[in-house]
């Protein structure tokens, strides 16, 4: 049984991104485990401690309201639910999860409905991708809908200088398989020629995806951030995804003229690989 994480504010946001996890794993034996986390010290109490107690009922009754509406639309007999409500910081609340829970994949939309318009992952989606280990991470934007019949493409970002574990490929098939999608490995090339070391992860890229549709993409002469831009809107691909080498890699490649680039209302998914899979 997979273990699905969807963290939630309870925005329509966080519901469309629901229901796109809903549609992706609806031929699997899934658990979905809901999370709202508020930090006490985001509320200002009186001197009863009243706005935090309020805010805490009032996520219980939206929570309570939340798998309610997961029972009308959601008959998948595959399918359990549980709740959770912490008050933390949500990575740290994610990471005092994962102590007791193994999650094959976290969930998640990327903006909520108080987030300004010209920012496309709010503090949350960032820090859930740069504090939170071992697990991989699914953005999925406003306007994105799970549409099971029809073929998709899957672009997997790539400088092949990062060895892919056996457990990362087995992922990366396994959600090819839940999109019906080819892969489009992409690299923009910022030297002469690839090194012999780049030739070689190429070659393993190769190897392990070879009962998967699979092509490679090389890009010169331009910017990183415009190059996959211009790629998967020249493409109208399905899903962005990104390799995860250290802390720190994706808030610096998702600047505010990273986001942009990309579009500020994006159209597709992006999938976040951890630094390591479990």
């Amino acid at each position: 049984m997979k273990n699905i994480l969807i963290p939630t504010d309870f925005s329509v946001n966080a519901w469309k991104a629901t229901a796109y996890a809903f549609g992706l794993f609806q031929n699997e034996l899934c658990h979905f485990y809901f999370l709202n986390a508020c930090k006490p010290e985001f509320y200002t109490p009186d001197i009863n401690g009243n706005n935090l107690l309020q805010a805490k009922n009032e996520n219980k009754i939206l929570m309570k309201r939340l798998l309610k509406e997961v029972a009308v639309v959601n008959h998948n007999q595959n399918h359990r639910f549980t709740s959770f409500i912490m008050e933390s910081w949500l990575n740290d609340a994610i990471v005092e999860i994962q102590k007791d829970i193994i999650f094959d994949l976290i969930i998640m939309g990327t903006k909520g409905e108080t987030k300004p318009d010209d920012r496309i992952f709010g503090t949350n989606s960032m820090n859930v991708v740069e504090t939170v280990d071992r697990i991989p991470v699914l953005l999925i934007p406003d306007k994105s809908i799970f549409i099971s019949e029809r073929k998709k493409e899957m672009v997997l970002a790539t400088r092949f200088d990062k060895a892919f574990s056996i457990s990362e490929i087995n992922f990366l098939i396994d959600m090819a398989k839940k999109f019906r999608a080819s892969f489009r490995i992409l690299y923009i090339q910022d030297t002469e020629s690839l090194t012999e070391d780049q030739e070689n992860s190429k070659e393993e890229l190769h190897h392990y995806f070879k009962d998967v549709s699979h092509s490679f993409h090389i890009l010169t002469n331009i910017e990183v951030t415009k190059g996959i831009h211009s790629f998967i809107q020249s493409r109208n691909s399905d899903v962005l995804v990104l390799n995860h080498k250290k802390r720190g890699f994706f808030r610096n490649l998702f600047s505010k003229s990273l986001l942009k680039e990309l579009g500020k209302n994006p159209q597709i998914p992006l999938l976040f690989m951890p630094a390591e899979l479990k």
